[in-house]
């Protein structure tokens, strides 16, 4: 790269970083991955030129109470005793910490640790919502710990170091000779400012991580071991400083009645998240009143078979095709809204549900994008239903579908399941202006006329004693033309009629008001001129 290696911190929903979010900050960003889950407008500049970071973040980060940056050495050389429970290695000194608080509770620690006569300045660099660092000629330490952290976050964080891209290599587990132990490592290398670093990684109980990065040609392994036997002689019994980590642990699936019955074999996890479909249609999937459309995803060929799990929230119709050599293993169609799957054969294990579905419905969980702080709870939640976590997220297409895998030939679409048969039947009353629809088709309402209007608004005009124009005027927001309707008959209202859906209805002599959810609907009674809901004044 031709500048300091850069962490983006992205926004998240918390006031505390995880052990992922850690490992994002201090090794994914570093080798040219996006940070994960934190602050992109809140983080203090924790990382600027250590002579004057102190005032820097003072003069940014007033606001953030919880949060403590310092420069002094003693300071944290006592962070990382507390932490970790060592002194900084022979010859290495602090060169910054930070540290989180939530509720009076300390939640994340940082510690930057850098040879004696190096300048902090020649290493670290940053401004609001970044760090940035590159070791040059020293090898340096970091140390961090979290609060909040598991060993699935351990494992996901892991998974995520593991591969390569132009600029770095893949990191490898490895055991290190120290104190009389082995420890295991993860060990790598990558690019800043076209040299070649070494970065070691080493994960500890109780959400810590020990990361060291140095020049590939002369990186200090007596540094490294005189460390890692300061870490071994205080930790003697923890588990994950002695055991790697598998970067993705699979069981079985449970038997959740919001998975997929009968799931069985290997397979992979395949989630495709949009929050609407593509194409709009001409249907409707529930009674909700949000529009409908499709989306498109066609399933290649896959080193494994695949579960499909489709993430939305408006009504979706799911259309999944197939190329040859196509496994799937089952698909899962969830979200706040009714979601639909056609072009499978009816063979395929399928499940769907949405929040809408009633008070004892299977939660929907989402995520739009892997850097947003919802993303760890859905890959929990993937974990908890199948037993693996997620192996491919897709958010974005490159042509007209989703692709997953490599598609050989033509794509073929089963008849089993159409869109017809999945669509809100003819018997019942679907939301929103679709309703009303089929409520002027059934001659339950008309629509009004200025004369019905006028009729209403001189009645309530004279009950109120006040100029109809006048009164006209500060109702008229609510007669609209278009939007006002004449009931003829009895009948339930349509969900959905709420916000610009809203309507308003005229009421003549010994009609019944409408049954069924009001929404923000207005009902005008011609009998004594009343006015109910949510457009009187």
């Amino acid at each position: 790269m031709t500048a300091k290696s850069v962490a983006r911190t992205g926004q998240a929903g918390g006031a505390m970083l995880t052990l992922v979010a850690v490992v994002a900050l201090l090794a994914l960003a570093y080798i040219g991955y996006r940070a994960l889950g934190f602050y992109r407008e809140n983080v203090a500049p924790f990382v600027a030129d250590a002579s004057n970071v102190v005032s820097r973040v003072a003069s940014t980060a007033r606001s953030l109470n919880p949060y403590k940056v310092t420069k002094d050495p003693d300071e944290v050389a006592q962070s990382l005793r507390t932490s970790f429970g060592i002194a900084p290695p022979e010859g290495y000194v602090g060169a910054f910490g930070f540290s989180v608080e939530l509720l009076g509770e300390k939640h994340m620690q940082l510690v930057a640790l850098i040879p004696k006569g190096a300048k902090a300045s020649d290493i670290f660099e940053g401004g609001r919502g970044e760090i940035r660092f590159s070791p040059g000629a020293s090898t340096i330490f970091l140390a961090a710990q979290s609060r909040r952290s598991d060993r699935n976050e351990v494992r996901e964080a892991i998974a995520g170091m593991t591969g390569g891209d132009g600029q770095t290599e893949p990191l490898q587990p490895v055991y290190i000779q120290a104190g009389g132990r082995k420890v295991a490592a993860y060990r790598g290398t990558a690019q800043s400012y076209g040299a070649w670093n070494t970065v070691v990684f080493v994960f500890l109980d109780e959400g810590r991580l020990f990361y060291a990065a140095g020049p590939k040609a002369s990186f200090d392994e007596q540094a490294l071991e005189r460390a890692l036997t300061a870490l071994v002689s205080a930790h003697p019994a923890n588990e994950l400083m002695y055991q790697h980590q598998k970067a993705d642990a699979v069981a079985a699936p449970r038997s959740d009645p919001c998975g997929i019955p009968g799931l069985a074999g290997d397979f992979d996890v395949v989630v495709v998240s949009v929050r609407r479909g593509s194409t709009p249609l001409d249907v409707a999937l529930d009674q909700s009143g949000h529009d409908v459309a499709r989306e498109d995803v066609v399933i290649g060929t896959t080193p494994k078979p695949i579960v499909l799990v489709l993430m939305g929230h408006d009504p979706i119709v799911w259309n999944v095709g197939r190329t040859e050599g196509a496994r799937i293993a089952g698909v899962l169609a969830e979200g706040m809204y009714r979601q639909v799957v056609i072009g499978l054969p009816k063979s395929t294990p399928l499940s769907t549900y949405s929040t809408s579905d009633g008070p004892n419905a299977c939660q929907h969980f989402t995520a739009e994008r892997p850097d947003s702080s919802e993303y760890r709870a859905v890959q929990r939640r993937i974990r908890e239903l199948f037993g693996r976590g997620i192996g491919t997220f897709l958010n974005k297409k490159a042509g007209g579908h989703f692709l997953v895998g490599e598609a050989n030939g033509d794509i073929a679409y089963s008849p089993d399941v159409t869109l017809k048969s999945v669509a809100l039947g003819d018997n019942v009353l679907p939301g929103g202006t679709r309703g009303i629809e089929r409520l002027l088709s059934q001659r339950a309402i008309r629509p009004a006329t200025d004369e019905d209007i006028a009729a209403w608004v001189k009645g309530a005009a004279q009950r109120l004693g006040q100029p109809a124009d006048q009164y006209r005027g500060r109702i008229n927001w609510r007669l609209r033309k278009d939007d006002t309707y004449v009931v003829l008959q009895p009948f339930d209202l349509p969900a959905g009629l709420a916000g610009a859906n809203a309507r308003t209805f005229i009421l003549p002599i010994g009609a019944q008001r409408p049954g069924g959810p009001q929404g923000h609907c207005t009902f005008l009674q011609m009998e004594h001129f009343q006015c109910y809901g949510v457009g009187c004044v």
